[in-house]
């Protein structure tokens, strides 16, 4: 076998790629689509509630409202479309992304006690919103804590060698 075959032939067995396998994982699917959702929705705020207007005095306040919220928005976004991707592979919820799963739970935990704590001030006839913008948060939390306590991730892919055949001990180059 020439050196290049065996090469290549050595790379395909030591390399293990995520494989999506089986049926994707839903509640992981839905808490991962909200998420981005969210962010999505995040984008276009400012615009539909005229945040700027109340600024029109500080114009460093309305830059930094709309960097924040722009950073923010996107945060969700990329958190939820990483989720949607894990719970369509669930390999990659070993090691760091199992990080990320923790991470994406423990924000939409501290945003259901956040507005515990401190309620978004609402007009009476929209204070039904509290309760819809709570079990939102509530539900996504409950949704990536699911997927801490469900099946196991598969083991963490093999590490990736280098390619090249291994040499015999005491073999000159």
């Amino acid at each position: 076998m020439d050196p290049g075959a065996h090469a290549a032939q050595q790379v395909s067995r030591n390399v293990e790629r995520p494989r999506g396998g089986g049926s994707p994982e839903l509640g992981l699917a839905l808490a991962g689509a909200l998420t981005a959702g969210m962010g999505l929705v995040h984008f276009a705020l400012p615009s539909i509630f005229h945040w700027a207007d109340a600024l029109t005095g500080a114009p460093v306040l309305r830059w930094g409202l709309a960097l924040i919220n722009a950073s923010f928005s996107y945060l969700l976004l990329a958190g939820g479309a990483i989720t949607l991707v894990m719970a369509f592979r669930p390999a990659l919820k070993a090691g760091a992304g199992r990080w990320l799963i923790v991470i994406m739970a423990g924000y939409w935990a501290f945003n259901a006690v956040w507005q515990v704590l401190l309620p978004m001030p609402m007009p009476r006839g929209l204070a039904a919103l509290r309760w819809a913008f709570l079990g939102y948060g509530l539900a996504v939390a409950v949704l990536y804590a699911s997927a801490l306590v469900g099946r196991r991730a598969p083991a963490a892919a093999a590490p990736i060698r280098a390619g090249l055949p291994r040499r015999a001990p005491g073999a000159r180059s």
